[in-house]
């Protein structure tokens, strides 16, 4: 049953992706509902099989093999192909590195007789974010991009269904595939959608941006690949699983296998865009929203952490380890500051996307069995915040024609639905007893016993309460426009609704979340695993309780107290006062000065570009980013 599962989890994306080329747009919307219940279905019953090995072996694995080597093949040569074609010499010159690569593993790596899916309940929760949050953010894209290509003069919806479900079934093969070889096609398979749909406007600007993913994806890819030909040839080890089998024998092991380990690990680094490489999902920026929703929350950028994760045996409490960890800690921080920095909402939620990265990259290397759960549990949390935000930033967009955060005072009065589901997406980002903020709390409890990390992870946790607080503010604040006409639109809230209530019941449900999939799968990973529960309403943890239950019921009541109220008072009509001599000159608000010359007025947050601009920051990030990275090689190589 099992097995017939994880096959209809890789073939039924590629389904979706086909029939949406052929058949025609009127039936998308048709099509979008029936991939969101089957993926909702296929990934639930996925969870009701329970854990297991699939294993592919002959008759089947030969023909699965050559399908592998195939796609390995093609995949090659579109790069090659489009790399010439819009004479992108450097990653031109990274695919013929891979091409490279993949000849030597097919001449001198040892083939396999079989082929392995690991389903443990690491994988199943990734399952349910690919299948369940991707399948929305597709469903959202039937109500959206009719509007999105109507401004840019576009018809490529085929090339984008296509692309977006086919990424699905990549992330489904990825996440589930333990035979390493396996891996690396749907790790490679992810890259290749990515530029595509980065690239879809197919402006200059899109294009653009599109290598720069392909090509900073591939230096990862080339990390990865270089790491598991090391493991194949010099430790027989072709599968994930078997990674950590071998370095938890001794110390020995662990370090012996270190040098391959801190290539998958930068690789993961690349896919999730932590600190060199994070100017590629900055970029990913110009695609429609569902693209940013879906790289950056359910699929792409969770590739990476997963990885990184996975390989938690094999460093954890070894040097390596502890470089991991302030690497994440920095990019976390680093990536947080560059945040406040930003106006433009999706470069807000992609800094922030990159700097909660870091935190899972960070809880991982630290690898105690608090930090692991807390990683674990991030990714779940994040995934569903995240895709919720960037999804209610593209539909704020249509709204108000503008994506700057400064325009968006007086949502409220727009667009009141939408305005509480996007701050419900903020206020899960920060507040408790919403899941990333309780993560939040064990991860900087387990960096406790080292200080570089605990004080990244502290700057870095009240730099985003800050650039998340004026966001809040902004969209919540009254407006000048007493004349605003609510904005509906009914086909694309149902999915933003769904996520919105997926952040409630995975926060109410956080402890049988910890129970059945959390627990189980650190003890896989460290044989140990630490006691969360919320008996009697607290949170209780090895780091202490606080009243869990009782912030729920607070909020409850505020939520009570304002629907009950909201209507029995009368707003003032007040004037606007500007200190000094004010002028309705041409329909604008001015005010005379100090220096008794005329202003417009304005109010605004403060963006501090001074101090943490990107032209402050990006640089130095680069520095010690790069710096950080090649401690881990040197503590890979035993220097």
């Amino acid at each position: 049953m099992m097995e017939n599962t994880v096959m209809l989890l890789i073939i039924v994306p590629i389904l979706f992706s086909l029939l949406f080329v052929a058949l025609p747009k009127s039936l998308y919307k048709y099509l979008a509902w029936a991939f969101f219940i089957i993926g909702v279905a296929l990934s639930v019953n996925l969870v009701l099989d329970g854990t297991g090995v699939v294993q592919i072996g002959e008759p089947n694995f030969a023909m699965f093999e050559n399908i592998v080597l195939v796609l390995e093949v093609l995949v090659i040569l579109f790069i090659l192909a489009v790399s010439a074609k819009y004479k992108n010499w450097p990653t031109l010159g990274l695919g013929i590195i891979s091409a490279a690569l993949f000849a030597y593993t097919f001449t001198n790596v040892p083939g396999a007789e079989g082929a392995s899916f690991n389903i443990d309940q690491f994988s199943q929760i990734m399952i349910l974010i690919v299948n369940i949050v991707g399948t929305a953010i597709i469903l959202f894209a039937t109500g959206y991009m009719d509007e999105y290509e109507e401004h840019r003069h576009l018809h490529r919806q085929k090339t984008f269904y296509f692309t977006m479900s086919f990424f699905l079934a990549a992330m489904n093969g990825l996440v589930m595939a333990d035979t390493l070889g396996w891996l690396f096609l749907f790790w490679e398979l992810t890259t290749l959608c990515s530029f595509v749909l980065i690239s879809y406007n197919m402006d200059e600007e899109g294009i653009n941006n599109g290598f720069r993913a392909l090509a900073l994806n591939l230096v990862g890819g080339i990390a990865l690949s270089i790491g598991i030909i090391l493991l194949a040839t010099k430790y027989e080890i072709s599968t994930l699983s078997g990674i950590g089998t071998y370095a938890g024998t001794d110390a020995a092991a662990m370090a012996a296998v270190a040098l391959p380990v801190a290539l998958l690990c930068i690789g993961g680094f690349a896919k999730s865009a932590q600190m060199p490489f994070q100017s590629w999902l900055l970029g990913a920026m110009v695609a429609p929203t569902p693209v940013s929703a879906l790289l950056h929350s359910s699929t792409m950028v969770n590739a990476g952490v997963f990885l990184v994760v996975k390989l938690v045996p094999a460093f954890a409490g070894s040097s390596l380890g502890t470089a991991i960890a302030v690497y994440g800690s920095f990019t976390f921080v680093m990536c947080s500051a560059l945040a406040l920095s930003q106006r433009n909402a999706k470069r807000v939620l992609a800094y922030s996307t990159i700097a909660n990265l870091g935190l899972i990259i960070a809880s991982a290397g630290i690898g105690t069995p608090l930090a692991v759960a807390a990683a674990i549990m991030l990714i779940l949390f994040h995934a569903i915040s995240k895709a919720l935000l960037f999804l209610c930033t593209g539909e704020i967009e249509h709204t108000i024609g503008s994506r700057d955060i400064e325009d968006m005072s007086g949502l409220i009065n727009k667009a009141p639905l939408l305005t509480t589901l996007a701050a419900l997406g903020m206020v899960s980002m920060l507040l408790p007893p919403f899941g990333v903020l309780l993560t939040k709390w064990v991860s900087m409890e387990a960096a406790s016993s080292n200080p570089v990390v605990i004080v990244f992870l502290i700057l870095g946790s009240a730099l985003t309460t800050v650039y998340y607080a004026k966001w809040l503010g902004t969209i919540l604040s009254s407006s000048m426009d007493k004349n605003a006409v609510p904005h509906k639109k009914p086909e694309t809230y149902f999915p933003l609704s769904f996520l919105g209530l997926a952040i409630v019941a995975t926060s109410i449900f956080v402890f049988s979340i910890y129970s059945y999939f959390i627990k189980p799968q650190v003890e896989i990973l460290l044989k140990t695993a630490p006691v969360i529960s919320g008996q009697a309403g607290q949170f209780t943890s090895e780091i202490g309780a606080f009243a869990y239950a009782a912030i729920f019921v607070v909020l409850a009541l505020a939520v009570l107290i304002y629907l009950a109220t909201k209507n029995m008072f009368t707003p003032r009509t007040t004037s606007y006062y500007m200190c000094g001599e004010n002028n309705l000159e041409k329909d604008r608000l001015m005010f005379r000065n100090g220096l008794c010359s005329y202003e417009k007025s304005s109010v605004s947050n403060i963006y501090l570009q001074n101090t943490f601009g990107e032209s402050k920051l990006t640089t130095l990030g680069y520095a010690i980013s790069i710096i950080l990275i090649v401690i881990a090689l040197a503590g890979g190589v035993g220097l």
